[in-house]
């Protein structure tokens, strides 16, 4: 029967690497980075939130979030283009609770066809989506042009505080950030990952596990600068 899925592959030609990331019309991303030229074992996929009555516009929305950080990062090179195919390859069955010992397998044959069928022509993010959202059935939203690989730029916006900036200055240069030495767990980003650890085992997640953390993050953040709410929240 097939499925039908919208994504990309970009290429940072300075670092020699290729992130190639898929969304299917389950609502689920798959994604893989690696070494131009050479087959890429893809990661864990993301599936979208059980119960979710609208798993497509959210994770389309963390596409194009995914698709605006890896041209910031240094993906500027468009190795297929956005676009929308119709693949002969089935999606795995999505669980109603996928996530732990129920999320969805990686999908190497998925990928793999997406990139071997997808047209070399030019196209927009968001004219892939909106051909996407039609062959599903969706209405789409009104057009927010992405962000093009001709027109990234490699320094941060205005107010982007200190350490936020210091941070993307050493991704862009190729340097890790990792949190301070000494304690039994910590965590490590590069340019192509994020890496939690607990003592000398570890495992990277996904660009929407990241997404998720980093939401997380900001609220317990917020929620610590209210009054009392340290004492509280103990």
């Amino acid at each position: 029967m097939g499925t039908v899925v919208v994504g990309f592959r970009l290429g940072w030609d300075a670092k020699g690497r290729q992130a190639t990331v898929v969304l299917t019309r389950a609502g689920v991303l798959h994604h893989s980075m690696g070494l131009l030229g050479l087959a890429v074992r893809p990661a864990r996929p993301h599936a979208p939130a059980a119960r979710d009555p609208h798993p497509v516009p959210r994770q389309a929305a963390t596409l194009r979030r995914l698709y605006a950080d890896l041209l910031h990062q240094g993906y500027t090179r468009e190795l297929i283009p956005p676009a929308c195919v119709r693949l002969d390859t089935d999606e795995h069955p999505l669980h109603p609770r996928p996530w732990g010992e129920h999320a969805p397998p990686a999908h190497p044959g998925l990928i793999a066809e997406f990139t071997g069928a997808a047209p070399s022509g030019p196209g927009s993010l968001e004219d892939a989506l909106a051909e996407f959202y039609t062959a599903i059935g969706l209405t789409t939203r009104p057009k927010t042009p992405a962000p093009r690989p001709e027109t990234a730029v490699a320094v941060p916006p205005p107010g982007v505080p200190p350490a936020v900036r210091e941070g993307l200055r050493s991704l862009a240069e190729g340097r890790p950030l990792a949190s301070r030495p000494g304690r039994g767990a910590g965590w490590t980003i590069t340019g192509t990952a994020v890496r939690l650890r607990v003592g000398r085992t570890g495992e990277d997640l996904t660009p929407g596990e990241v997404a998720e953390l980093q939401a997380a993050l900001t609220a317990w953040l917020r929620h610590q600068r209210r009054p009392g709410a340290g004492s509280a929240a103990r």
